[in-house]
Order: C-alpha cells, then structure tokens, then sequence
C-alpha cells in the first residue's frame, strides 16, 4: 500500500449488469453494474470505511442517504408537507427533481482526491484510498463467460463497502455550492428551504420559475469538475400553487411525479389510492400464483413480507393510510393465509 500498487487480483471485480425495469431492458441507460469483489478487497475497504464516518457528521442535515439517524421518509415528507400547506408558501415557488446521468457510475476519480483534500483527511489515507482506485479493474459477466478485463477510471463500485462515503462526501460539495450561490430558495413560513438530497436524488426548493435557469447554471461548473451530469430529459418540476407553463427551461412542469417510489400528486384525497392501489394489486398477483403451490403458513408469513408488507410499509411510512386501503390490505393478507388446507396447519 505505501508502494502505492496492490495484487493484481486484489482490485479485480466482476461487474453483473441487473436492468432497472423490464419494459426498458433493451436500453443500455436502464442497467447498472453490480460489482462482486474478493473479500480481501472489501476487508481493506470496509476498514477505510469506519475510518470516514467520524467525517460524516459534516455531511449537511438536508442529506439523508446512508445516513444514521436519517430516513428516506423525511425528504418525502418536506415536499408533501409544503404542497399540502401552500398557503404558508409567500411566492409561485417550484420544486425542481434533479436528475443525474448514472451518477455512481460518472463520477471522476480525481473530483474523488480532491474532496478527500477538501474535508482534510491525511496524506495516508488519500494515498491509499488512491491506490484502490489506481489499480481497480473489472470484466463484465457475460451469458457465455466474462468479458477481458478493462480499467476504470471513473466511478464508485456498487458493491464496495467504500463507495457510499466517497460518494456522499462528493455530493455534499454540491450541497455547499447550491448553498453558497445567489439561488433563492422557497419561504415557508419565514424560513428559506433550497435542498433536499438522498444521495444523488436532489429536490431543489426554487422561490420562483425565473430560479430555474439559475439553479441549471450553477449546476454546470459542478458537472464538469465532478464528471455528475444532469439528465435535462428526466429532469421534473412541481409547482407548489398552480402554474400556467408546461415547461420552463426546457424541464417538463407536471402534476404528479414520482419521488423516491412515491407518486407526489396535490390531492392529497386520491394520493392515499393512488399509491397503495398499484401496490396491492402487484401482490394479490403474486400471491395468487404461489397460491398453486402448498405452502406451510410459516412459508406464507415469510412470503407475505417479502412481496407485499415490506412495500405496504415503505409507502405507510410516507403517507396517510385511510380505513378503506387498511381493510383491502387486511382481505388480501387475510385470504393468502386464510386458503390453506386444515391438515396443513395440523401437521405444523
């Protein structure tokens, strides 16, 4: 490590491409590289790891990813509280869903050092955290073997107990630089609210539609340094009263988006059905088709978990759930463990 070379199969990994969604499997923008390393490797990783997160309480209270102490369900709330509530909003604000290109996967490893240099970590540990970087290679898996291996230049591993910090640390200079620059957030309240980060996935609180060039323009010089580009084509906005426009600035203005795996909509009547419904659906589905099979009712609970509550719980965590979607909820889990034979149970 101070020679700065490591084995060559130390830094070796297997690259698994896993599609994000079946319907786009034919596009190579909707895979993401899993990446399987030796244990060696994840060992030293993991111990740089535990050395970064005394680091991490500089990492802003708007930053909630993999971080202790932080849901995800705090960013969803904020913007379902502020549209739910727009009368205490002062101005026609917007919120604006950022969108980077493969973010893991874009960001320059030497953006890496230098934000190792900007939170003042030792000469050592930058040296040896390039030296993992320096020497990583990988091959993809293919159907008939793996390909030949190449050497990345770019990006964080995921799979890589390491990468998270990296990674974090990295987007926290673009909270700081969106918080520094003459972008006007909204007031609520009498309080000015500008970001919402979980990770890469960054909500930006706009004061009016004349912010939105702003916000794009400052974005650009961390673009370049750090290798993050905005996805312009995936990029949404959500007004917080009403607005007229269809687009500003080229970014689509909708009535609903989807945020972190929940539909955000204005009525916040229908938001309840609207979200839970396509959830319960997915589940009866599932749970009719192992229903050919003669599971035990243990083997049911735990099914039942995996594939219906675990997403039940995640979108409850956000939202209001009214009697009718908790009675649904109930017949569905009361009839997948309602329909086994008698002797199964007795056998049991």
């Amino acid at each position: 490590m101070d020679r700065g070379a490591l084995p060559p199969t130390l830094c070796q990994g297997h690259d698994h491409p896993h599609s994000k969604t079946r319907k786009g499997s034919l596009l190579l923008d909707n895979w993401r590289p899993i990446s399987l390393l030796n244990n060696d490797y994840k060992i030293l990783a993991q111990i740089l790891a535990n050395r970064m997160k005394p680091v991490l309480d500089k990492v802003d209270e708007s930053q909630s990813g993999f971080m202790q102490n932080r849901h995800i369900s705090n960013n969803i709330r904020l913007i379902l509280d502020i549209i739910d509530y727009p009368e205490l909003v002062q101005d026609d604000s917007l919120i604006l869903f950022l969108d980077f290109y493969k973010a893991f996967d874009s960001l320059e490893h030497e953006f890496i050092f230098t934000v190792l240099n900007k939170f003042w970590f030792g000469q050592s540990f930058c040296n040896a955290v390039r030296t993992l970087y320096s020497n990583s290679n990988s091959s993809i898996k293919l159907a008939t073997g793996t390909s030949p291996k190449f050497s990345l230049k770019r990006g964080v591993r995921q799979g890589c107990p390491l990468s998270v910090y990296l990674f974090l640390l990295s987007v926290q200079l673009l909270n700081s630089h969106i918080k520094l620059s003459s972008l006007k957030g909204l007031v609520i309240a009498n309080r000015e609210i500008l970001i919402s980060q979980l990770a890469d996935d960054t909500a930006l609180f706009l004061r009016d539609a004349s912010q939105v060039s702003v916000a794009i323009n400052n974005i650009q010089p961390f673009s370049k340094a750090s290798g993050l580009s905005l996805n312009l084509h995936k990029c949404e906005l959500l007004p917080v009263k009403s607005c007229l426009a269809t687009s500003i600035h080229g970014i689509p203005v909708r009535n609903s988006v989807r945020y972190l795996g929940i539909q955000i909509i204005k009525n916040d009547q229908s938001r309840c059905s609207t979200n839970f419904a396509p959830i319960i659906d997915k589940s009866q589905k599932i749970f009719n088709h192992w229903l050919q099979r003669d599971l035990s009712l243990k083997g049911r609970v735990l099914l039942s978990k995996a594939e219906g509550i675990s997403r039940l719980t995640y979108a409850a965590q956000s939202l209001h759930v009214v009697n009718t979607t908790c009675k649904s909820i109930n017949k569905l889990l009361y009839n997948f463990y309602g329909k086994i034979k008698l002797t199964t149970c007795v056998n049991q």
